[in-house]
């Protein structure tokens, strides 16, 4: 028979015991990864939930470029960027030590991975490898929304979660700015940079609004490819269209859109700008030199009034790109936008936000 004294000692070393597994248990959960959850197409319910890391988080809601909102239970704190502009604005708010993976093409920007070297390379950018995902146990990724992933039936088969952010086009950068603000939880940072970009574009467009639009000139955009125009709806297009310009595409059906060099020669623009990507490596000069001695324009006003420039892309699409805006506007309307300064703009971002986004050269002439 056990004895009073003997029970009484016998419960508090199961007490000890019990209390000892509780702790143990903690322990392993505080260094699990938050819990992700499946984004459907509409929003999902909202409900606190347990992580081991915090104790307990509260759902946050986003709305994403294409407008549809997404709630996820937790913040998340691992964050793979399958976007090189989300990864470029999750560094200016201060966000890059929840960033760990990156696509190939943003793993050769030296700006960004300068900052972020614990970042894993995922691969292209359209068809990322989902192994190593998986692999980096993202709560997150975020992606294109105007360019998906073409594997999304591997994202799907994987349960990964996937947020559909562009912070390129100028019209959406302001809400997805906060959208990234709200995600990250660095909304004050975002905040201010969203209004700084909204107050970049009412400036623009409340000049522009005082040209006659008998003043527009006419505009020949082209991307990237050799005689692939910027068509209606197009970022470049928005660019032109806020800054005072007419395209000369914008009756086209589509964004983008093949042509020829006839096609240009008939529509004689005013001006002719190209996109160059980061990945072009010949010179500003050599890619000016071939565009103005194609053959025929040499009868096209641009040409004959050395109105040809070309913008990184840089400046055209990202989180630049309301500098970019400054640069067109001035470009087009020299008199009226004589006193803004996209140059200091350009170095203000890079002192205030990533440095080294203005070392390299952004429009030429």
């Amino acid at each position: 028979m056990i004895s009073k004294h003997n029970a009484i000692g016998l419960f508090s070393l199961i007490t000890i015991i019990l209390v000892l597994a509780a702790g143990c248990t903690s322990t392993q959960s505080s260094s699990a990864p938050a819990p992700t959850a499946t984004v459907p197409e509409e929003s999902i319910p909202v409900a606190t939930v347990t992580t081991g890391s915090s104790g307990t988080c509260s759902p946050i809601t986003i709305t994403q470029t294409d407008g549809k909102q997404v709630t996820l239970p937790c913040r998340p704190q691992r964050i793979i960027v399958a976007n090189g502009n989300a990864a470029e604005m999750m560094i200016a708010f201060g966000a890059k030590d929840k960033i760990v993976g990156v696509t190939q093409s943003t793993s050769n920007v030296s700006y960004v991975m300068d900052r972020i070297p614990q970042a894993e390379n995922i691969g292209d950018w359209q068809i990322p490898n989902v192994e190593k995902m998986l692999a980096l146990h993202p709560d997150v990724v975020i992606a294109y929304a105007s360019s998906k992933p073409k594997n999304l039936d591997q994202f799907a088969a994987a349960n990964i979660t996937i947020i559909y952010l562009d912070c390129f086009r100028l019209s959406a950068l302001a809400s997805d700015a906060r959208a990234v603000g709200t995600l990250t939880g660095t909304s004050n940072e975002a905040e201010v940079y969203a209004r700084m970009v909204e107050g970049t574009i009412a400036e623009v467009t409340g000049r522009v609004k005082k040209i006659p639009a008998e003043k527009y000139p006419a505009v020949y955009s082209e991307s990237y490819t050799d005689f692939t125009v910027s068509g209606p709806g197009s970022g470049s297009d928005e660019l032109i269209t806020l800054a005072g310009g007419k395209n000369i595409a914008a009756d086209l059906a589509t964004q983008s859109a093949k042509i020829n060099t006839e096609w240009v020669v008939g529509r004689q623009p005013d001006y002719i700008f190209k996109v160059i990507s980061s990945s072009n490596l010949k010179p500003f000069t050599e890619i000016h030199d071939m565009l103005i001695h194609r053959q025929g324009w040499d009868t096209i006003p641009a040409v004959k009034n050395d109105r040809v420039y070309l913008f990184a892309n840089d400046v055209q699409y990202g989180p630049r790109s309301y500098i970019g805006l400054v640069y067109t506007a001035q470009i087009l309307h020299p008199d009226e936008f004589r006193d803004m300064h996209p140059r200091a703009m350009l170095d203000e971002y890079a002192s205030r936000y990533v440095s080294g986004t203005n070392k390299t050269g952004m429009v030429y002439p």
